[in-house]
């Protein structure tokens, strides 16, 4: 009777365990279906991709890049023969710093270099207009501004022959005062020595007061071109011209407006001469080789024309460096 009663109660145990899995398996089907009813409803997972993506690396094709003729305004006052040949120079300034082909004109090619006439260059027209006003000695900006060049080319110049005169007036005073400390140590005393040194003293003495006079009226210039270049700066400020003063002279600045490279074409849209024109050419065109902007201002790429050499336009380190980077 005692075993019946263990029976029955290790068969109603089991009965219980199976009945409580059961109630688990039924427990987890319900979470895994509501899981994956979930999943379904969620929004698909972006995939990010590796590194952020460039627009110049789908710019760049096989060397060389060819180039065509897109718009051409007649409004700029400009031939097309003369265009053209201002886009070769351009091109030819990055290819000589790469020491190969880059870019060739190909009338059928997909890259287009486009010359549209629109507000800008409006917007520069009324700028050369309001530069030629005259202020009050009669002067116009343009005239104040090339003044003010000439004349700090000719401060540069003064302190470069003055430093020379230093230097020089330095090198022959401690040749003297080397001989004067051996006369003074017993060496060398005799009569022609003696005259030497007399005589080599006044000399140096009326060097140095000559020295001296120089270098005041190096002063008096310099004073002379900052009183010009705050006149300069008041004018700009009066015509509402943005200008900045670079290593001697005012420079017109402006955003790279003047043009645009959008990864199918080069867009000009303003220039002032073409000088302005080729550096802007130069800058777009590096922006179609996948160089960004540098932080040189005298860089061709820095964001601003600023105080690039219009006259001789070479790439500084910080473009060789972007350009070596782009054609490795």
């Amino acid at each position: 009777m005692e075993g019946q009663t263990r029976s029955q109660d290790l068969s109603n145990t089991v009965m219980s365990l199976k009945k409580t899995l059961s109630y688990v398996a039924m427990g987890i089907s319900i979470v895994l279906l509501f899981k994956i009813l979930y999943d379904r409803n969620q929004p698909a997972t972006p995939t990010i991709p590796e590194g952020p993506p460039t627009v110049e690396e789908t710019a760049i094709s096989a060397f060389p890049m060819g180039y065509s003729l897109g718009a051409f305004d007649s409004r700029f006052g400009i031939s097309l023969e003369r265009f053209l040949q201002i886009v070769e120079e351009a091109v030819k300034v990055w290819e000589n710093a790469a020491g190969k082909d880059l870019f060739e004109y190909r009338k059928d090619a997909f890259m287009r270099v486009n010359l549209v006439f629109d507000w800008r260059q409006e917007q520069l027209l009324q700028a050369k207009i309001r530069r030629a006003e005259l202020d009050e000695s009669g002067k116009s900006f343009d005239l104040l501004r090339s003044e003010h060049e000439a004349k700090a080319r000719s401060v540069e110049q003064d302190r470069l022959a003055y430093e020379e005169s230093v230097q020089s007036y330095s090198t022959q005073l401690a040749e003297y005062n080397a001989r004067a400390e051996r006369w003074n140590e017993g060496k060398n005393q005799t009569e022609a020595e003696y005259k030497y040194l007399q005589t080599r003293k006044n000399e140096l003495e009326e060097q140095q007061q000559a020295l001296e006079r120089r270098r005041v009226e190096l002063e008096t210039k310099v004073h002379e071109l900052n009183v010009l270049g705050e006149h300069i700066n008041s004018l700009a400020q009066k015509l509402n011209l943005e200008v900045e003063y670079f290593n001697g002279r005012f420079v017109t600045m402006r955003e790279f407006e003047k043009g645009v490279f959008d990864g199918r074409a080069i867009d000009i849209y303003e220039f002032e001469n073409e000088d302005d024109l080729r550096l802007a050419l130069v800058h777009e065109l590096g922006h179609a080789l996948g160089i960004d902007h540098v932080d040189n201002p005298r860089a061709i790429m820095y964001r601003r024309m600023a105080a690039q050499d219009l006259k001789n336009i070479r790439p500084t380190s910080e473009d060789l460096t972007s350009l070596l980077a782009r054609l490795r």
